[in-house]
């Protein structure tokens, strides 16, 4: 019972902005769904009791209807949802059912900017490994793209140094910047092909691939 309550402790105060984002959420629907809920209207007709009296000179004694007050509503329904959330999060947590719903993943991001000084293009590339595993990831290719047309070219130089082949620990990342104008100044046909993208695979086979970006779409200073 003890490990359980540390536990759940644990839980608590890891996850303790999550759960203040649930309850903030769930009090928001509740007051917003009070304050849309019409006036209340009652269906009982508005009865009044008439005393009349067999003797003429008597006036007619009108009893006014009985007011009820009316009684303090309890509404347990968002309590009963913010347990159930947070019962359910706590759960799904511990058994790794989060883990199968939302698996660890590689974050390959590439962004595109010119050089304000040179106006050369330049790639930023960013590379997360999220995964439970120690990763190794190749040298990254560069692709351009004259339609159906391509051409590859593996970048072993970054900067002056060779950081590949890399091995990415779980939680760790690597980036890098890439001047794409070398290879155009350098090959001279390639001027024609106007459609990047950024190619890299681990020691294993798989391979990541960014959005094939148009350079004429990039507006980014740096």
């Amino acid at each position: 019972m003890n490990k359980q309550i540390k536990d759940f402790t644990a839980f608590v105060k890891k996850n303790r902005v999550v759960i203040y984002v649930l309850l903030g959420t769930i009090l928001m629907l509740q007051i917003c769904s009070r304050g849309a809920l019409p006036p209340k209207h009652t269906s009982d007709p508005q009865a009044m009791d008439i005393t009349i009296s067999n003797d003429e000179s008597d006036t007619p004694q009108v009893t006014p209807p009985e007011e009820h007050t009316p009684k303090p509503q309890t509404d347990f329904t968002s309590i009963l949802l913010m347990a159930v959330v947070i019962l359910g999060f706590f759960v799904a947590q511990r058994y790794g059912w989060l883990d199968k719903l939302f698996p660890k993943i590689v974050i390959f991001k590439v962004d595109y900017a010119q050089q304000k000084a040179t106006g050369h293009l330049i790639l930023k590339v960013l590379l997360i490994n999220r995964t439970r595993e120690s990763i190794s990831f190749n040298n990254p290719t560069l692709a351009f793209f004259k339609g159906k047309h391509k051409r590859e070219f593996i970048i072993k130089n970054i900067g002056g140094q060779n950081y590949f082949p890399i091995t990415l620990t779980p939680g760790t990342g690597h980036k890098f910047n890439i001047d794409a104008q070398k290879f155009y100044t350098s090959i001279p046909d390639l001027e024609k092909y106007k459609t990047l993208q950024m190619i890299i695979t681990t020691t294993t086979g798989r391979s990541y691939k960014s959005m094939k970006w148009p350079v004429w779409l990039t507006f980014r200073r740096i």
